[in-house]
This record gives structure tokens, sequence and C-alpha cells, in this order.
């Protein structure tokens, strides 16, 4: 009984300048993420701040665009106009009994 201690027979060996896998082991295909669909995804994540000193839940992205209003009311140009695109680019409806603020300068005030 042969113990597989020699060479297998010439005739079932690999060819010279043959490869016994000539394709090769496939590569691994990397699935490509689209920059938006990684922005819903982390938009989405829950999680958990503290307003007024109780625990609330709630989206990033509901704390992000409460975040800004706060900051447009405290007179932050900048966040203002970017809550005024937000509303753009994102229209819906008010519902009735919602306060409904406008931000002027000074100087629109005098006229």
């Amino acid at each position: 009984m042969n113990k597989g201690n020699r060479n297998p027979p010439k005739s079932t060996q690999f060819k010279k300048g043959r490869s016994g896998n000539p394709k090769g082991r496939p590569r691994q295909t990397v699935r490509q993420v689209s920059t938006g669909s990684q922005f819903r995804k982390v938009a989405r994540e829950q999680i958990s701040i503290e307003i007024e000193g109780t625990q609330h839940k709630m989206s990033r992205w509901d704390a992000y665009v409460r975040q800004i209003y706060n900051m447009a009311l405290n007179r932050n140009g900048s966040a203002a106009r970017l809550l005024d695109q937000l509303r753009r680019q994102f229209p819906g409806d008010l519902l009735p009994g919602d306060p409904v603020i406008f931000l002027i300068s000074e100087s629109d005030a005098k006229i």
C-alpha cells in the first residue's frame, strides 16, 4: 500500500508553466454605498439627548434640526439661513397653532 511518500504519476502532474488554478481566487466584490444612503442611515439612528432635564430619544436628524432651530432663535444668522434652506428643500404643511417665527434685522424692523 502506498503511503503517499512519492510524487504522483507524470501524467497527472501539472504541466510546466501551467498553474493548477488558472483563474485564481475570485476577488471579493466591494459593495459600493452611495453617500446619500450613508447619510440617511446615520440620520435615522436613534440617539438619547437631554432636554430641560429629561432624557428624550429621537433621530439624529430631529436633533440636528432642533439644534439649528435653537441657534436661529438665538440670532445666529448662518443658522437662520440654513433653517430657511431646509424649509425650502423639505416643504411641509404647518399644523394649526404652530408658531411661525420670522427673524429680521434691526434695519429691516425700522422700515
